[in-house]
């Protein structure tokens, strides 16, 4: 959930958008050298970069896509119903935070948020597995629980790109073989495609928080792409990571 931080008294103007462009907004921040993050069970699963707004005037919506809503203790999360990309939170206070994966030809990973818990305990209700599950399997879900799934491999190695979905998403991928996961539910599965239209992404259309993709290219669909992000317990700032420059993959990402 997010924090605040120390401001600079000149705002700036920047740009930003959900990845399908119904959503486009403009909004004035003082200062994105004071972000935050969080390790609640929402936050860490969409790897949130939250930057508060002085006051809601900040932020002028041009797009005439809607919103759907979340809500998580007593804050209100806003995300994109067609591609999933989450935009803002809004406290019970009215306190009104971006998400800063949102904005438009920022480097993200040139940041560095201060990492700031907000508290909440509340989190995703345990997965229904068979009584007999092996017990090195790794158990799955998204936020409300209306995704869930069994990974029955450990992932050796994480991959980190930088394209215009990932680096929205914040997803951290691990690439198993679809034969060694199990989806118990997906109820609230939302699935969006875009550009040269292989790649399936699938997130949770209750919750928002993106769990995996599918690939279309038959040479590639013997596997699947899983957001480790999602898997409970599991300690993925362990194993490496390579890290995958998407944003030069042509064609470039337009809206």
């Amino acid at each position: 959930m997010p924090a605040g931080g120390s401001q600079n008294p000149s705002p700036s103007i920047y740009s930003g958008n959900c990845h399908c462009g119904a959503f486009k907004f403009t909004v004035n921040l003082t200062n994105l050298n004071h972000i935050s993050s969080c390790d609640c069970g929402l936050c860490s699963r969409n790897a949130y970069l939250w930057a508060r707004l002085t006051s809601k005037s900040d932020l002028t919506v041009l797009g005439e896509g809607s919103l759907n809503s979340y809500q998580y203790g007593t804050s209100i999360h806003k995300f994109c119903p067609v591609c999933g990309t989450s935009i803002l939170c809004e406290t019970a206070d009215a306190e009104i935070s971006l998400n800063v994966r949102s904005l438009t030809d920022i480097d993200v990973e040139s940041l560095s948020p201060v990492l700031t818990p907000c508290g909440i305990t509340v989190e995703p209700p345990p997965p229904q597995l068979a009584t007999d599950a092996p017990p090195e399997d790794l158990h799955a879900t998204c936020h409300c629980g209306g995704i869930q799934y069994t990974l029955h491999t450990t992932p050796a190695a994480t991959k980190s790109c930088n394209c215009s979905i990932c680096s929205r998403n914040g997803v951290l991928w691990a690439y198993p073989l679809k034969k060694d996961v199990t989806v118990h539910t997906q109820t609230s599965l939302v699935e969006y495609t875009f550009g040269r239209k292989q790649i399936v992404h699938g997130f949770c259309g209750t919750c928002a928080v993106p769990v995996w993709e599918h690939f279309l290219n038959p040479s590639k669909a013997h596997t699947m792409g899983i957001n480790v992000r999602t898997i409970d317990g599991l300690d993925f700032t362990s194993l490496p990571t390579r890290v995958h420059d998407g944003k030069a993959t042509l064609p470039q990402y337009q809206v």
